[in-house]
């Protein structure tokens, strides 16, 4: 019981890692390019970096039983 209780504190930490992912993957599939033009290929990879490293933080605190 204490378990579903943390997990519906933390829900939105889970659904901010999975958002975050979700833009990982569509940038890594040039899907995202549709929707915003980079600048540079280093810039579409720095996003990626760094949607990708948020979204696997996000969902680490998200399932963390702290």
């Amino acid at each position: 019981m204490k378990s579903l209780k943390l997990l519906t504190q933390n829900s939105m930490f889970i659904i901010g890692g999975l958002i975050s992912l979700f833009l990982a993957y569509i940038t890594g599939t040039g899907t995202i390019l549709d929707y915003i033009h980079f600048a540079d290929p280093l810039n579409e990879m720095g996003f990626f970096m760094a949607t990708a490293s948020m979204g696997g933080m996000l969902l680490y605190c998200g399932f963390s039983k702290s």
